[in-house]
């Protein structure tokens, strides 16, 4: 695709870093959804794992081939900063960005302009901007955690975020992989993105949602 066509070509990655901002447990919870799956992938096909970057080490050459972002749609002049920083930190030029995008809102439009600024931001240092997934399932998505992978709630999620494993293991944007590796390459959108919506209607996911946060509280 025309946002991810130059230098858009597979590379090995040797180091990632995976970062939140903000901080959040839906954040957190996607993050931990990818890395364990690039992991076990990872031990299913016999290859070496990428080794992740240490975020609190104060390291200024700690230069990472990958990064990964999971962030909210709706970004203040605060978090947007924090997002030029840390590419600023760890990219260097050809460094692969992808992005795990959680829809706050109904609709993906927000997700897409914030998709927009982070392709921008990576032409403005040479980076390559490789896509990601748009979770579109609102607050509380972290009470999925021990949820069965492939069970009814997490399936789609984890068919979606499956695709950015496929792209970060080939070190390429989530399109390319999807076309190497004969997938649905009609997924990814004009932004790079492939947006996931839970397999249930809206209302009934809230109660879901609602439902189990509320019974991982009561076992803390």
């Amino acid at each position: 695709m025309e946002t991810t066509a130059r230098g858009d070509v597979p590379k090995t990655l040797q180091t990632i870093a995976y970062i939140s901002i903000p901080n959040s447990d839906d954040l957190e919870f996607l993050l931990w959804d990818l890395q364990d799956a690039i992991t076990a992938y990872a031990q299913l096909s016999g290859t070496a794992l990428p080794h992740p970057v240490d975020l609190k080490a104060n390291d200024a050459g700690s230069v990472a081939d990958g990064i990964v972002l999971a962030i909210e749609d709706v970004a203040d002049d605060k978090t947007l900063t924090a997002i030029e920083q840390a590419l600023e930190r760890f990219g260097g030029t050809g460094t692969r960005v992808y992005a795990v995008i959680r829809a706050t809102q109904e609709g993906a439009e927000q997700a897409h302009r914030t998709a927009v600024r982070l392709h921008k931001a990576c032409e403005r240092r040479d980076q390559l901007w490789c896509g990601g997934v748009v979770v579109c399932a609102g607050s509380g998505i972290a009470a999925l955690r021990h949820s069965p992978r492939m069970g009814l709630l997490r399936r789609p999620f984890s068919e979606a975020m499956d695709k950015l494993v496929g792209a970060v293991r080939m070190g390429c944007s989530v399109e390319h992989a999807q076309l190497l590796g004969g997938g649905n390459a009609g997924s990814v959108d004009a932004d790079g993105m492939v947006r996931v919506e839970p397999a249930v209607p809206a209302p009934i996911w809230r109660v879901i949602i609602r439902r189990l946060g509320a019974y991982a509280q009561s076992n803390i």
